[in-house]
């Protein structure tokens, strides 16, 4: 019988009475459907889109034993969870896979490094047995070669294991069905039957056949995980849950090697990111936000999630030089939490909810983990209503026991992973396999034969049923498994019993689910309020020819924005405006090169390539521990131009960036094409007395003024003031021609990023403008910089600046009179910022009328490179 004519006949037996009907389809209602069955009862479970279709198809992976809630003090959930981990690995072997897990930890953690270390102490010990000894650095680098390589960091070794999550909800509901309990996929509850005050029943709607039936039950229970509230609000119940999003990216393995399991804390806090293998890839995750939008849309990670778990990958894996081009596909799932009002997600507990309420019976939260034991829980709390359940054995087997393969042409690891993925059915795949069929797609471990299996036998509705769920293609192949999809329709469109058009349709529909969805989310530019700058606010309103607006698809296509990571002797960001040409690097001082060059650089690329590079910025660059000074991150810069541009670029530095830039130009002049110094950091005019109020600010707050200007949040003053504010807010102090908006946007970010900086951070910022001091007063050296600039220099300066005197300035175009010199009105700090119109029409003019149009041949650059010990004795 086919799976088409088995649905036909199963809605037509729904109006006979059964004991238990289970509402939901993912992990903790395929549980308890087939506890159900194992005591005997008529049990129906119906789900309102496809099996597995919620959080059970796009979780972490992991069967875990809860490390994590051990800092949440749930130790008996954690207890709970090795335990249910032994047994589904016992049981689903093949389909539960042990991993070899380990966390980094660094003594510079302080009390952390020893609270993560005394954890997994614990946690193995509740494991049941006695912890084993660290993994040395040197270890750690011949177990994880491509991990980053700090002096001191060890990894911490303990046992987890991995899971195809949905296969796992498909097993236990396909046993459950043998067992006599019956399943319906895209069939949805639209009401809830009630006798006498109590639930008695469901209201039906098949979504395939479109046709409706009500269905009565001795028992109900609402098992729809982050849906759950929704069920209950046929009874007018208060919610309980805060539905909590999850977010992964994916990696080929082959891209990102890895044999183990690596737990770390994320650069920007306290939160753990896994990076793992799973199948025949390398997952990446977590992230643990509030979802707002409704639940019904299919979730997707969002681009501040992709920054966040890309920023983790950068730091600790530096040498793969991985960035988005390398990410094959994300998710996200939406985990049913039970609300205790934590103002941190990570803090809410996991613990599951079993909830009667007027006859309904609601379970939901919890862990995959748990799985069997939620379910034990449930039944318990319906004795009363069905006494069979007496006879159920809390600690009895859970996955039955699949026969073996051992007479099939097959690896024992594709052996292994058909009883574990397949359990009963496996011999039945093998035996309808067709020649060819039981070799692998390329590019993964999933055999052909699996995907004739699923569309013959296993309640396919929709492509993606098929691809994102019954096997993993769609998460493990490039554009979802596109390049693969003639072959796939040639396997599985009869057995689906699919006319041309109806396969076509499914296929336009799966790919733009896909695209939109499971792909990376077309990244907005960061501040799209920013782009209003690169309009001139004296002309007239654009019309719809002036250009793209901003904020628009067009606008992304217009000015593309990629970040990327490089290794300069540390994990170093950068942003790349795009553009053609000669290039342009810009860098700034203590602020975020991207944030602080947004409103000039989409213009600049109008006329050049154009990178921006953070080497101290908002603690993108996790530099802690390590020299910031002038020289060290001069030192970067070098490298940056010689492995990354790799010819000649003009340097564009502003504040601390201008004097960095001037150290490079004046000591590496191979390297450097033009040099444009934006208000750079310099010494005083000789002569100048300094007011002691504006030097006792200077020497307790880094910058003068701080107090002056005020910081914002959601739209109100902050009144925050203290380290670097003046520079924080992103050149808004003597704003002439930034939008009050972008001023409160801006700051608003910066003082969300400030809360978030950790200590390491902070004290790079303290250690780098140390430096600047410090080499400012050595004003001989900064004198023959000056002197010692070759390259064609344009020195911008706004005359209201009131963080470096525009008289500085003068006095360096004095000593240098070759160089061109635009002081501007009306403008102050960051004329890039400020008025960027007009700072890049300077720009440009110089570029065109003082740069060489001819650029060196690369057999010229590589000559040139060995000039670059010039590093070393400039400074002597």
């Amino acid at each position: 019988m086919s799976a088409s004519t088995q649905r036909e006949a199963l809605w037509e037996a729904l109006t006979a009475p059964w004991d238990l009907i289970v509402i939901g389809g993912g992990i903790t209602g395929a549980s308890v459907l087939r506890e159900a069955t194992r005591a005997g009862l008529k049990a129906l479970l119906v789900e309102q889109r496809d099996f597995a279709w919620g959080t059970s198809s796009r979780s972490s992976k992991l069967v875990h034993g809860g490390l994590r809630y051990l800092a949440n003090g749930d130790i008996p959930l954690v207890r709970q969870s090795i335990r249910e981990r032994q047994r589904l690995m016992a049981e689903g072997n093949g389909l539960v896979v042990p991993l070899d897990f380990m966390l980094t930890s660094h003594p510079k953690e302080g009390g952390k490094h020893w609270q993560g270390r005394a954890g997994i102490f614990l946690y193995e010990l509740l494991t049941g047995r006695w912890p084993r000894g660290n993994h040395s650095p040197v270890r750690l680098r011949e177990l994880v070669p491509s991990l980053v390589q700090y002096e001191g960091l060890i990894g911490v070794p303990y046992d987890e294991a991995w899971v195809d999550d949905a296969r796992l909800v498909l097993r236990i509901l396909r046993e459950a069905v043998a067992a006599g309990g019956s399943a319906l996929n895209h069939v949805r509850v639209t009401g809830l039957l009630r006798e006498q005050g109590r639930v008695a029943g469901v209201e039906l709607h098949d979504t395939v056949g479109q046709r409706s039936a009500t269905v009565r039950a001795r028992a109900v229970v609402n098992a729809t995980g982050v849906w759950a509230d929704q069920i209950r609000a046929h009874l007018s119940a208060a919610p309980r849950l805060r539905p909590l999003r999850g977010s992964h990216l994916v990696f080929s393995s082959r891209r990102f090697p890895l044999a183990h399991g690596i737990s770390f804390r994320h650069p920007r806090g306290d939160r753990f990111v896994c990076v793992m293998p799973w199948e025949d890839s390398t997952l990446v995750g977590t992230t643990d936000l509030d979802h707002r939008p409704p639940l019904d849309e299919e979730p997707s990670i969002s681009p501040e999630e992709v920054d966040y778990l890309m920023e983790a990958v950068e730091a600790q894996f530096p040498s793969l030089r991985l960035t988005l081009d390398d990410v094959v596909s994300s998710y996200a799932g939406v985990r049913p939490v039970v609300s205790t009002g934590a103002s941190d997600p990570s803090k809410e507990s996991r613990e599951h909810l079993v909830l009667e309420e007027e006859g309904l019976l609601t379970v939901t939260g919890g862990k995959l983990t748990t799985c069997r034991a939620i379910a034990h829980d449930a039944l318990r709390a319906l004795r009363r209503q069905l006494p069979e359940l007496a006879a159920l054995k809390p600690e009895g087997p859970f996955l039955d026991t699949p026969p073996a393969l051992d007479e099939t042409p097959l690896s024992p690891e594709a052996r292994a992973r058909l009883r574990g993925r397949y359990g009963a059915d496996a011999p039945t795949l093998v035996a309808e396999a067709r020649p060819g069929e039981l070799d692998s797609v390329p590019g993964t471990s999933t055999l052909w034969a699996e995907l004739r299996h699923a569309a013959r036998h296993e309640s396919v509705v929709h492509l993606d049923d098929l691809l994102l769920r019954r096997v993993r293609l769609g998460l493990l192949l490039p554009n979802g498994g596109e390049a693969h999809l003639p072959a796939i329709r040639a396997l599985c469109q009869h057995e689906l019993g699919w006319d041309d058009a109806r396969w076509e349709s499914e296929a336009r529909t799966y790919l733009t689910l896909w695209r939109t969805r499971y792909a990376l989310p077309e990244r907005p530019l960061p501040s799209p309020k920013g782009l209003e700058l690169v309009r001139d606010t004296q002309a007239a309103e654009p019309t719809p020819s002036s250009g793209p607006v901003p904020g628009t698809a067009a606008a992304r296509t217009a000015y593309p924005v990629r970040l990327r990571m490089v290794d300069l002797g540390g994990p170093v960001h950068y942003a790349d405006y795009g553009g053609s040409g000669r290039t342009l690097v810009m860098l700034h001082g203590l602020g975020g090169s991207y944030l602080n060059w947004l409103p000039a650089a989409p213009l600049l690329a109008k006329h050049a390539r154009v990178l921006a590079l953070d080497l101290v910025g908002f603690g993108r660059t996790p530099m802690s521990g390590r020299s910031v000074g002038v020289q060290s991150q001069r030192e970067m810069l070098h490298r940056f131009l010689t492995e990354v541009v790799q010819e000649p670029a003009v340097l564009v530095g502003n504040s601390w960036g201008g004097l960095v830039t001037l150290a490079q130009a004046a000591l590496a002049e191979e390297t450097v094409a033009g040099l444009a110094l934006v208000s750079p950091a310099q010494p005083p005019p000789r002569g100048t007395r300094l007011d002691p109020a504006q030097v006792w600010r200077l020497v307790s707050h880094t910058m003068p003024g701080v107090g002056e200007y005020v910081m914002w949040r959601d739209g109100q003053r902050t009144g925050a003031h203290g380290l670097f504010m003046d520079v924080l807010t992103l050149g808004c102090a003597d704003v002439r021609r930034v939008p009050q908006e972008v001023v409160r946007e801006n700051t608003a970010l910066i003082a969300e990023r400030m809360e978030r900086m950790a200590l390491g951070h902070a004290s790079s910022y303290l250690q780098a403008t140390r430096s600047m001091l410090f080499t400012l007063a050595r004003r001989g050296l900064f004198e023959s910089w000056v002197r010692g600039v070759r390259a064609p220099t344009l020195l911008v300066h706004g005359r209201q600046d009131r963080l470096v005197p525009v008289a500085s300035s003068e006095a360096m175009a004095a000593l240098r009179p070759d160089w061109r010199f635009e002081p501007l009105e009306d403008v102050g700090h960051v004329p890039q910022m400020e008025d960027a119109p007009r700072f890049v029409e300077r720009m440009v003019r110089w570029m065109d009328e003082a740069l060489p149009t001819s650029r060196p041949s690369p057999a010229a650059w590589e000559e040139a490179m060995p000039l670059s010990p010039v590093l070393a004795a400039g400074t002597r």
